[in-house]
C-alpha cells in the first residue's frame, strides 16, 4: 500500500473533523445550559447550534455525505472522496448514520481505489 503526503492530510482532516465535531456537541449542542441560553433569546451564539440540529433534523448531513461519495466514486476525484469521508464521519455524529455510512463508504472505495492505482506491479485496470 502506497501511503503518501495526500494521504496523510486526508486522515488529518477526517482526524480534525471528527475531534471538532465532537468537541462543539459535546459543549454547545448536549447540554441542557444550552437549551435554556437558546430557547429564551435568539442570541447569536444559538445560529451555528441551531444550523447544525437543522441540518441533522432534516437529514442534509447524510444526504450531503452521499451526494460526494457518489461524486467521489463516478469521477474517482480523491479531494472529493476525502470530504465524502469527513461529511460522511459527521452525518453519523450527528445521527444520520445511514446515508452518512454509504457516502463514507463510497468516498473511501474511492479512495483505497486511488491506491491500488497508484500501487507499483501489473495493474488489472490496463
Amino acid at each position: 500500500m502506497i501511503f503518501d503526503n495526500k494521504d496523510r492530510v486526508g486522515l488529518l482532516l477526517v482526524a480534525t473533523t471528527i475531534a471538532g465535531l465532537l468537541a462543539y456537541r459535546a459543549h454547545y449542542v448536549e447540554p441542557r445550559e444550552w437549551v435554556g441560553i437558546c430557547g429564551a433569546s435568539s442570541s447569536l451564539a444559538c445560529a451555528p447550534r441551531a444550523a447544525l440540529l437543522w441540518l441533522q433534523h432534516y437529514q442534509l448531513w447524510g444526504l450531503g455525505a452521499l451526494v460526494l461519495g457518489l461524486w467521489s466514486f463516478v469521477r474517482a476525484r480523491f479531494p472529493v472522496a476525502v470530504a465524502a469521508v469527513a461529511l460522511g464521519v459527521a452525518a453519523v455524529i450527528n445521527y444520520n448514520a445511514s446515508w452518512g455510512m454509504l457516502g463514507a463508504a463510497l468516498g473511501a472505495w474511492t479512495w483505497i481505489r486511488r491506491e491500488r492505482a497508484l500501487a507499483p506491479g501489473p495493474n488489472p485496470r490496463s
